[in-house]
């Protein structure tokens, strides 16, 4: 606890000088009685298009009738949410909703941050078993929900198919590790372009360890699995294709280098988020290839972490904000907020009624790339490790997929080191 107020101390000193990222109280009343909230959120882009919408639709409507009005404020990435969220905590100057990504929510859970949802759930009585079960994983902190499923995302595979048919190979994709190595081969022998683009991410590599049957952390928190037999599977796999010339991995740094050789058809396959689909289909058309999407590809289990953000509430809020606030995040978790929030971006619907309303059967039909993500989530979705060291452990895992899958180092000797480190980091030393 001294450790992380620490950092938040730290933080309010760095954002004070910031002011294009000044923030303001988080609500306040008007001559008519309207209570204005701010609703903080992360990205631009179709996200930013959908947040816009959704505010401006819950103002016509559901926060007309009820005395609200939500104000919605872009912060950058989900990182400068939560730096700016720690900072607003101490000075007091928070908003009454804001997204927050979902490895993060155990963290500002019990540092009390953000406010538990129990009450209002029961007092409006959801119905949490609507979400998907592997989207609340990362919603509950010691048995209390702090947030709620909002633009919640899994990995998939992305193919363009076009080349994927010059190569003469199924344009469903592989369905297995074994297969990838051979549409890999297939794709580089035929059209010499790589068979697959990938950078140094560790949800990817979270996906990695379930696909082998394993995870990153062990069962309590406490070590990591990046030494065992499965760890080494994992990284030997990507290495040995990375040798061959017929993968192309880029560090993590270099992240946009995937989605530049996408664009220009230097890759048949590569690994992305679902709520990038609306724009990969766009920029697919435009640049004349066709796009497909399927299931990461197994080894011995099929297995995809889930990602994207919850909405949450902060604990500085008054209490008519939080009330406020509530109205907001039960208002555009409904199916139909849902299900347009999913045609808007390309984010899996997290409800099962959503995926019944006329919008998502229109869109599955019309898109059926789109059904892909919410079918890997129904069967083999998993939450994200929650620890609070995560985030030091994340960028452990990152320089370890750069040692090995881009500068080709020794797997063992770089393994060996990387679970000393993070065993370290997750207990404390």
């Amino acid at each position: 606890m001294k450790k992380f107020l620490s950092m938040l101390l730290c933080t309010t000193l760095l954002l004070a000088g910031c002011s294009s990222s000044k923030t303001t109280s988080s609500s306040t009343q008007s001559n008519n009685d309207v209570t204005q909230i701010k609703f903080w959120y992360a990205y631009t882009d179709k996200i930013q298009e959908n947040n816009e919408n959704m505010v401006k639709l819950f103002n016509e409507t559901v926060g007309k009738e009820k005395g609200i009005e939500v104000i919605a404020e872009y912060q950058g990435a989900y990182e400068d949410v939560h730096q700016k969220l720690q900072a607003g905590h101490i000075s007091g100057e928070v908003p009454a909703v804001s997204v927050m990504e979902i490895a993060s929510i155990e963290t500002f859970a019990k540092n009390g941050l953000i406010e538990p949802l129990d009450t209002y759930i029961e007092k409006d009585s959801v119905n949490m078993v609507d979400f998907y079960e592997g989207l609340l994983e990362n919603c509950v902190v010691d048995d209390s929900y702090y947030g709620l499923p909002y633009l919640r995302s899994t990995p998939i595979l992305y193919l363009n198919t076009t080349l994927l048919s010059q190569a003469g190979l199924d344009t469903t994709g592989p369905k297995t590790w074994e297969e990838l190595e051979m549409y890999c081969k297939t794709v580089n022998e035929q059209t010499g372009k790589y068979g697959l683009s990938m950078y140094s991410y560790v949800w990817i590599l979270e996906g990695l360890f379930l696909q082998q049957g394993s995870s990153i952390l062990s069962e309590d928190g406490k070590t990591t699995n990046v030494n065992t037999r499965e760890g080494k599977e994992v990284f030997t796999f990507f290495q040995d294709l990375a040798k061959d010339g017929i993968i192309r991995c880029h560090s993590g740094e270099d992240s946009t280098k995937v989605s530049t050789d996408a664009l220009n058809q230097n890759a048949a396959m590569w690994f992305g988020s679902t709520a990038d689909l609306t724009k990969n289909l766009q920029i697919a058309e435009e640049n004349g290839y066709e796009l497909n999407t399927t299931f990461l590809p197994k080894a011995v289990q099929y297995g995809v972490p889930t990602g994207g953000c919850n909405l949450v509430i902060p604990s500085k809020a008054s209490e008519e904000e939080k009330e406020a606030a509530w109205e907001f995040i039960n208002w555009i978790t409904k199916p139909e907020q849902v299900a347009q929030s999913t045609v808007t971006t390309g984010y899996v619907p997290t409800t099962k009624t959503a995926t019944q309303t006329e919008t998502i059967e229109n869109l599955f039909i019309e898109k059926p790339q789109f059904k892909v993500a919410l079918e890997q989530l129904e069967s083999y979705g998993y939450g994200r490790p929650m620890n609070q060291e995560y985030s030091e452990v994340q960028k452990e895992m990152v320089n370890a997929m750069d040692a090995i899958w881009v500068n080709l180092q020794d797997i063992d000797s770089v393994l060996t080191k990387t679970q000393e480190k993070v065993d370290a980091i997750l207990q404390g030393e």
